[in-house]
């Protein structure tokens, strides 16, 4: 697996509606398990969430689920950028997207995904690199699915997703096992993303250029567009935390980038290995319940996440800052 750093380092309120309880025996959806004569359950241990004492067995655990949230995913690595200049890199990448959760009826959840902002934050010296992921590129990324299945929307339930896989700078049938498209290509290559799914790069982002694009430039060596073709996923393992919440760590993250073309040559020829940080609290999801917002600008109103006024790790008070993916911070010293 390649991971290019100079490339693209993307590598995120609740209240239980279910059936009321009968008052014995009626059609309700009760399940008797105490075995009196009547089809009440009588303990305070059901798992719906209305005020009775009756296990409503046709509610659907996911239903209060349902809805939109916000959506902040973090990852850190550990990047040997394959120029000596500069050497061995840490990066964090912080992505923000609009998830539309969907339940099936049995607590089973598709979880849809639609990109809204990324940042990339580095360190590990002067020649640190800057990444620039340009909203252009962020607002035509693919949408990407997830799927869960919760027993409950009660706090503390479990709530982990299969691992979703994303390709972007390409329309692959199969985004987990079909090939990347490899270049070099021309950089003013600019063929279409077509609407039926196949092999070779596009113009994503449809800015005139491969693939999609990122900004890299460290001290005054470095200043470039990469385009590339990147293969990206992630699994989130974490729990409901309140009405409002869900939250935990990204048990699986990775991408696999193909540069096709680049404006400097130190860019079209980077390669690079990689590494975990070290740091699980590095690495880590939440998503907070949208209070009636549909889109991104719902998402983004949660965070005041700007590098340049070096918010991104200072301000807890918004739902979606991130506040604990600092390199060496105090939780792993």
């Amino acid at each position: 697996m390649r991971e290019v750093v100079l490339g693209l380092c993307i590598g995120a309120f609740v209240v239980v509606t279910a059936s009321c309880g009968d008052d014995g025996g009626s059609a309700g959806g009760d399940t008797d398990t105490d075995g009196d004569t009547d089809a009440d359950t009588d303990t305070d241990a059901d798992t719906d969430s209305d005020t009775d004492t009756d296990t409503d067995s046709d509610a659907d655990p996911g239903a209060a689920l349902e809805g939109f949230w916000g959506l902040l995913a973090v990852t850190a690595i550990l990047t040997d950028t394959g120029i000596e200049l500069i050497g061995e890199q840490w990066s964090s990448s912080r992505g923000w997207a609009l998830v539309e959760i969907a339940s099936d009826g049995a607590g089973n959840l598709t979880l849809t995904e639609t990109p809204c902002l990324a940042k990339v934050k580095t360190g590990g010296g002067p020649l640190s690199p800057i990444v620039e992921i340009p909203q252009n590129t962020v607002d035509h990324m693919h949408r990407s699915v997830r799927h869960a299945t919760v027993a409950s929307s009660a706090a503390g339930t479990p709530f982990a997703t299969d691992t979703g896989f994303t390709v972007n700078g390409a329309n692959l049938c199969d985004a987990e096992n079909d090939p990347l498209p490899v270049g070099p290509v021309d950089a003013a290559d600019a063929t279409p993303c077509p609407e039926e799914c196949g092999a070779g790069q596009c113009d994503q982002d449809e800015d005139g250029h491969p693939g999609i694009t990122s900004h890299t430039q460290a001290g005054g060596i470095i200043n470039c567009d990469v385009y590339v073709a990147v293969r990206s996923w992630s699994r989130l393992d974490g729990e409901i935390a309140d009405a409002a919440t869900i939250a935990g760590t990204i048990a699986e993250h990775g991408s696999d980038q193909e540069i096709l073309a680049a404006t400097q040559v130190l860019c079209a020829n980077a390669d690079a290995t990689i590494a975990d940080d070290g740091c699980p609290a590095h690495t880590y999801f939440k998503m907070v319940k949208l209070d009636g917002g549909t889109t991104c600008a719902g998402v983004l109103a949660l965070t005041d996440c700007d590098e340049d006024a070096a918010t991104c790790d200072a301000n807890g008070a918004l739902a979606l800052d991130p506040n604990n993916d600092t390199q060496d911070g105090p939780e792993c010293e």
